[in-house]
């Protein structure tokens, strides 16, 4: 009736296999890591990153080269820190840009080099940068600007006809 030490002995290693499995697939799923990669960390300060966020791609070419470590102010900016790929040389002229995959997709930094012989180093700042583009901030624009010009062309239109003469003016 009652199940053998060797059957206990093998449900429990299931048992433990399984809780294993379980860990190392929520850490890959949440994007987490246990030992993070060597390397070094760099700054850069934006106007505005528009929903960066730590854990998110830094990239050079195309190529992921790290990621967003933490984001902070810093005389009112934006700070972020990116952890960057032991092996990757970034110099002291690369300009750091906030972009986006796709219209709506996950925002990223991207870095371009430029060419300066200088190679930053750990705690180094990157002092080019580009604020993310805002797509809610053009469309508010465009509608603005759309909007005064209708009110123009309506007011113009208006007071052109009211300088024409009328039947009551004879």
């Amino acid at each position: 009736m009652y199940a053998t030490r060797t059957t206990q002995l093998i449900v429990g290693i299931f048992a433990i296999l399984g809780i294993i499995a379980l860990a190392i697939l929520s850490l890959s799923l949440g994007k987490l890591t246990l030992l993070p990669k060597p390397g070094y960390t760099l700054y850069a300060s934006f106007d505005n990153i528009s929903g960066l966020k730590a854990g998110d791609q830094i990239q050079l070419d195309g190529v992921q080269i790290g990621k967003v470590v933490q984001i902070g102010l810093k005389d009112m900016r934006a700070r972020v820190a990116m952890r960057i790929d032991d092996g990757v040389a970034i110099d002291a002229d690369a300009i750091a840009a906030v972009k986006t995959s796709g219209i709506i997709g996950d925002k990223y930094v991207s870095i371009a080099l430029g060419p300066s012989d200088r190679i930053l180093k750990e705690g180094d700042t990157i002092r080019q940068t580009q604020s993310a583009f805002v797509l809610e901030d053009a469309i508010g624009q465009l509608i603005n600007s759309s909007g005064s010009a209708d009110s123009k062309d309506s007011k113009s239109s208006n007071s052109e006809k009211d300088r024409k003469p009328g039947k009551s003016e004879k």
